[in-house]
């Protein structure tokens, strides 16, 4: 069922929340004349239920992420469905039905209190669209940028820009490398790199180690130095979590098309790096003379590849419940050897392997929120430093309210300014007064 997916359930909880603030909306304009009292105490009242309701009980269900999963629906392909014309306006255009429902989404963040929550989330959703290619349209990003700018102001819109910038820049270097005009051979596949800067992008560099094929192992090479003749001192961070490749298969048992053209499947790079070890003339197992190929072990696997315990048993599951190979044990265990399923078919030539594993909700809400949780701490110095230069000297509670009123992009915990006061008085930014222990003093 669509709702019980996080992407319905966002879906779902943006429109419950536009139909309340329509409502009043409509009855503050019609029969209130859009009185300014009653204007303040409906904004009021929509912050407080945006913000504290039955849905939103956890971090990966609070109202900023929710809003920001709505966004990233509503501007990634294959979501026709979340696009669809509201209600009255069946004859506009898509790009339309898309720019008011964006302008939707924006009204619904007005009202949040953690709109930085929100900014976390929407960048992480904005670089993924980007690099796997899924933004419904560039003018749909762009517009949904140029709103949230009129909110927040220009900071989070030039992030955004460069990030734009580093594909536009990419896309060109990757044409000049695989130009066969080069003094190098051009590469024996189709092959597509983003070179990303490090402070525009939310990703960091792998743990995970990984024994590239040959196949693929020899084109890096050749591409970082192709770089780094052009950019000399720069260094190159290879993310595989996030490269994909499109990697044909002729199972023996094939039938009809699937027998003369082969199954394309898209895939990891580290599923690419195990499955072309169960090439029938290569890898490091057994069974090479048989039509199925080689029979590997976990741990030959792991040794040929380089990769952790982990991220193999997780592939292999994915591998397995596809039925693209099979386990003699019949589970992903030490005690099983892997072969490549003769029989294999489906119904569809192209599958896709890659996006069978979603990211843990779980984890990366947890992951936004210690991000978010920094930035706060350092926003709240910086916002206490900016008030006491100006003042001089404040009380405790004169500098706890200044502070809250002081900051916008989200609403400050007294915990958190009490923590960052302690960290400026360390830093010798602050000192507390001789005469008075509940009063600070700025130190020049």
């Amino acid at each position: 069922v669509a709702t019980e997916s996080p992407t319905g359930k966002a879906q779902l909880f943006v429109e419950a929340l536009l139909a309340v603030h329509d409502l009043y909306a409509d009855i503050l304009r019609e029969s209130l004349e859009d009185d300014p009292g009653f204007s303040k105490a409906l904004d009021r009242a929509c912050k407080e239920y945006i913000n504290t309701n039955a849905v939103c009980v956890s971090d990966e269900t609070n109202a900023a992420r929710l809003l920001a999963t709505h966004c990233d629906t509503l501007l990634k392909k294959g979501n026709a469905g979340a696009r669809a014309a509201p209600a009255g306006a069946e004859g506009a255009s898509s790009e339309d039905n898309l720019e008011h429902q964006l302008a939707q989404a924006v009204c619904v963040f007005r009202y949040l209190k953690d709109q930085d929550m929100f900014q976390a989330a929407y960048w992480r959703f904005f670089a993924r669209r980007l690099i796997n290619e899924q933004s419904v349209s560039s003018h749909g990003e762009e517009t949904m940028i140029s709103k949230l700018k009129e909110v927040i102001g220009v900071d989070f819109k030039t992030k955004l820009a460069c990030m734009f910038s580093d594909i536009a820049v990419s896309r060109d270097m990757t044409e000049q490398f695989r130009d066969p005009g080069r003094a190098a051979a051009p590469p024996p596949f189709d092959m597509g790199v983003k070179v990303l800067n490090t402070g525009s992008w939310p990703f960091e560099a792998p743990t995970t180690k990984l024994n590239l094929p040959p196949e693929l192992s020899r084109v890096v090479d050749q591409f970082t130095q192709f770089y780094q003749n052009k950019h000399s001192g720069r260094r190159l961070n290879w993310l595989w979590k996030y490269s994909k490749a499109d990697l044909k298969i002729f199972f023996p048992g094939a039938t009809g098309a699937a027998a003369k053209t082969g199954y394309v499947f898209t895939v990891s790079t580290y599923q690419l790096a195990i499955l072309l070890l169960f090439n029938a003339d290569s890898g490091p197992g057994t069974g090479y003379g048989t039509e199925q190929g080689p029979a590997l072990t976990l741990a030959q696997i792991m040794a040929a590849t380089e990769m952790d315990q982990e991220q193999v048993d997780a592939e292999m599951d994915v591998f397995c419940k596809a039925r693209v190979l099979e386990s003699s044990t019949g589970k992903v265990d030490a005690a099983a050897r892997f072969a490549l399923n003769g029989g294999f078919k489906s119904k569809k030539l192209r599958i896709n392997l890659a996006g069978l594993r979603r990211p843990d909700q779980k984890r990366e809400a947890g992951e936004i929120k210690r991000a978010v949780d920094t930035d706060r701490l350092v926003n709240i110095q910086a916002a206490i430093v900016r008030i006491m230069k100006a003042r001089k000297r404040l009380t405790h509670r004169e500098l706890v309210e200044t502070t809250i009123a002081h900051i916008k992009l989200f609403q400050p915990q007294i915990s958190h300014i009490k923590q960052a006061i302690d960290k400026l008085i360390d830093a010798e930014y602050l000192a507390r007064d001789e005469s008075s222990r509940d009063t600070y003093n700025y130190l020049a």
